[in-house]
């Protein structure tokens, strides 16, 4: 039963795939129309194939056997190819009758009959007397018959069946009258294989009319989104057309009906066709129109005199009359606005508006091309990438039409260097790509990059001023066969980066260290993000001791990297990374909760020291970051040392200082670190009241050879105490040192001397002393609570 089932199922399957398909009525008559269509482009090869078929059965068979029933057979089957080709061109007169297709496909079918009979008649009238070599070529020449017949008649099941079934039965017929078992067989394969191709007919018509039917769909939506849109378009944006059957105008817009002047151009009798500028859209509508054939939105310009361009989308159908071509009328529709929009938008999408130069994905696109054409031995070429290194300021300061001015002249220099078939792009807001061919000299290259350098180094004159606003340049040889543009672009921009490195203004060639440099960079960022979300970075505590009584009173939180495979890396190597690709922000966040869950942890009199870099002080989160994790450890903010360097300020002075007025007035202390190695740690000291200073280690390792060394760390000590602001020592290692600086009057040592960096849990004797005297002492009663600071400061 499960077989039957399974059996059943497979032959619902098949029966599927040729159940017929509703047609609605509306659309039976442009599928007959279809149907005939494919019949009149496929009669005349069909008729040759037909001829030739009967002739080489004549020369085969018909001579051979001197058969009388064969030439009749042949006459009157070539009579009978005549007279359906000139039916065929007869009945093309009448084609534009509405009953034309309908009349077409019966008088096809009764030709596909009449034709099915004839080549059926052939394997019966050699059955009986013709040898065994003849006989198979008749019976394969009729197979070729049928099976053709269904490739080609498929579209119209009714003409395909009535050929291909007659044929397979004249064809099994013959198989069995012939009488032997290999005849008898090719008898049943006969029978089997018309059900085949009885399928295959069926099927083939089935998506010839779902494929109809889809497209009529189509069509209809279209034609109901065109109605809409023409009805909420302006009457006065589209106007009637008509030509006579020379294709000159007879029907145009009138003065009363149009008052638009793109109209103007149609005048009566002049040829359709002079009316617009030659192109290739403009062969195709003439091709269209000579054939007879509709088109739709056909864009072409205008021939207008004066300078204004105008182009109308041209839809129009021919028109008959009794049968007689007398030719086309149609709807002219002005589409100047959006032609020119999408011109625009189409040059907006490759070039740059303010200068007039590819942008970066058109210079890609032409750099594809440019490279393809073959290089001289004695030539070479190069990909320049540059970047104007003062021109944020420039802009910030002077304002964006003035940084305009300053593009648009740096695109005017980098042109007038440029050969003719070099290749010049903007590719970002102040960075160009210089894309030349040049003799491969000695030197020649070189040469060519110190010229260019000096004129774009030279300054720039924008409205009566003066500016200077140098260029780095990183230059790529690029004459690699499998080098391609976008890799010599960024290897160019590499070089340029190594060149800004240098100092502005300044070029440099591109060399495989640049791109073994950016590729470790690249591998330590998405690492470094490893580290911060894995739990890889630690904390290290250097202490900080009173230079008079060298006990801790504190502790500043160090960062280390304990990277899986490469063991402890120092801040040096990753904190300068992670400052470059801003995860300096959310690993001093992490640092920021890390050290005060730890400061908490220790005796009330010990402070905890943290650096604050100068993203972070611009981050958005920081002083929310600060303020929770306050609040999280109840910790004191007069116990939290804030320290910045110089460059904190030299960023953004301004917003600098109100937040570090924010922070202290939230009750946290600000020290100054590496004091006195800036260039205006002095006019500093004056903007913002600082608690604290710290005196570089450069100078502290210098006091017991360098007197200058003695005599900066003197002042600083004396400048400080007359500031009324507490000083620490950085860079401790000996004991004349410390006891220099205690003499001197300063507060705390830092350093190697005092202890070197490690985890709080290997100090537990500093602390616990520290403990312990803090418990002997009175503890002072705090002017206002900790948390009442953080609130009112918010």
């Amino acid at each position: 039963m499960a077989i039957l089932r399974r059996i059943r199922t497979e032959v619902e399957k098949l029966a599927m795939f040729i159940r017929p398909v509703p047609v609605p009525e509306k659309l039976q008559a442009a599928l007959q129309a279809k149907q005939v269509s494919s019949i009149n482009h496929l009669i005349v090869l069909m008729i040759l194939v037909g001829l030739m078929n009967t002739a080489i059965v004549l020369l085969e068979l018909g001579s051979k056997n001197l058969n009388p029933m064969m030439i009749v057979w042949g006459a009157a089957l070539t009579l009978l190819n005549i007279v359906t080709y000139v039916h065929h061109v007869r009945g093309l007169k009448y084609s534009h009758k509405e009953d034309y297709a309908a009349r077409k496909l019966d008088i096809g079918a009764k030709n596909s009959t009449m034709h099915g009979l004839f080549w059926a008649a052939l394997p019966m009238l050699v059955a009986i007397n013709a040898p065994d070599m003849q006989f198979m070529v008749t019976m394969l020449i009729a197979t070729g018959m049928a099976f053709g017949g269904t490739f080609l008649l498929a579209r119209v099941p009714r003409a395909a069946l009535c050929f291909i079934v007659p044929i397979s039965l004249g064809m099994s017929g013959a198989g069995f009258l012939r009488g032997d078992a290999t005849s008898q067989v090719v008898g049943v394969l006969s029978i089997i294989y018309v059900f085949v191709l009885i399928y295959s007919v069926l099927w083939a018509h089935r998506q010839f009319v779902l494929q109809f039917l889809s497209e009529a769909a189509v069509s209809e939506q279209s034609q109901v989104i065109s109605l809409l849109l023409r009805d909420f378009g302006e009457s006065s944006s589209d106007w009637l057309w008509q030509t006579n059957a020379d294709f000159r105008m007879e029907s145009v817009p009138c003065n009363g009906q149009n008052t638009d002047a793109s109209r103007s151009f149609m005048h009566a009798d002049r040829n359709f066709f002079s009316l617009f500028q030659s192109c290739e859209a403009r062969r195709k509508l003439e091709e269209a129109m000579h054939a007879h054939e509709p088109f739709h939105d056909v864009v072409l310009q205008v021939r207008v005199s004066g300078p204004e361009k105008c182009w109308v989308a041209l839809t129009g159908k021919p028109i008959y009359e009794d049968g007689r071509f007398m030719g086309f009328r149609g709807v002219a529709s002005n589409v100047t606005q959006a032609k020119q929009a999408e011109d625009r938008i189409e040059r907006l999408a490759h070039y740059d508006d303010l200068t007039g130069l590819p942008n970066r994905a058109h210079i890609l696109e032409l750099l594809e091309e440019w490279t393809r054409a073959p290089l001289e031995i004695s030539s070479m070429r190069a990909m320049i990438c540059l970047d104007l290194d003062s021109f944020k300021v420039i802009n910030d300061t002077l304002g964006h039409k003035a940084a305009d001015q300053l593009l648009r002249q740096v695109t005017n220099r980098l042109t007038e260097h440029a050969a003719a078939d070099d290749l010049v792009a903007r590719i970002s807001s102040d960075g160009f790509i210089l894309a030349v061919k040049r003799q491969a000299s000695v030197g020649g290259l070189e040469a060519f990059l110190d010229m260019l350098s000096a004129y774009l180094n030279e300054p720039y004159s924008i409205w009566d001023a003066t500016i200077v606003c140098t260029a780095s340049i990183g230059v790529r040889r690029f004459d690699e066969p499998d080098l391609d543009a976008a890799m010599a672009m960024n290897h160019a921009d590499l070089a340029m980066h190594a060149a800004r490195q240098k100092g502005n203004g300044r070029w440099a060639l591109f060399t495989p260290d640049m791109a073994n440099k950016a590729a470790a960079r690249l591998r330590g960022e998405v690492e470094l993000r490893e580290a911060i979300t894995q739990g890889q970075l630690r904390l290290v505590y250097q202490p900080q001791v009173s230079a008079e009584t060298r006990k801790v009173v504190g502790f500043e939180a160090l960062v280390r990297w304990h990277h899986p495979k490469l063991g402890i890396i120092p801040p040096s190597e990753f904190i300068p990374l992670a400052e470059e690709n801003g995860l300096i922000v959310p690993m001093g966040e992490w640092i920021i909760r890390t050290a005060m869950a730890q400061a908490a942890q220790l005796p009330a009199n010990i402070r905890m020291a943290i650096n604050i870099s100068p993203l972070q002080m611009n981050a958005t989160s920081l002083v929310s970051t600060i303020v929770h994790a306050l609040a999280a450890n109840q910790l004191d903010p007069s116990r939290i040392d804030l320290e910045i360097t110089e460059s904190v300020l030299m960023a953004d002075t301004g917003f600098a200082l109100e937040r570090l007025h924010q922070l202290r007035d939230m009750g946290l202390r600000i020290s100054l670190d590496d004091f006195g190695t800036g260039y205006s740690s002095l006019s500093y000291l004056r903007m913002f009241p600082f608690h604290k200073i710290k005196i570089d280690q450069s100078f502290v390792r210098g006091i017991e050879t360098d007197a200058e060394s003695r005599a900066i760390t003197q002042a600083t000590l004396a400048l400080a105490k007359l500031l009324g602001l507490r000083c620490t020592a950085e860079g401790v290692e000996t004991l004349y040192q410390a006891d220099f600086l205690s003499g001197h009057g300063c507060d705390e040592l830092q350093g190697y001397l005092v202890g070197r960096p490690q985890p709080m849990e290997a100090m537990q004797h500093l602390i616990d002393a520290a403990a312990a005297e803090y418990e002997a002492s009175l503890p002072a009663e705090p002017d206002e609570a900790p948390l009442q600071k953080i609130a009112r400061a918010n």
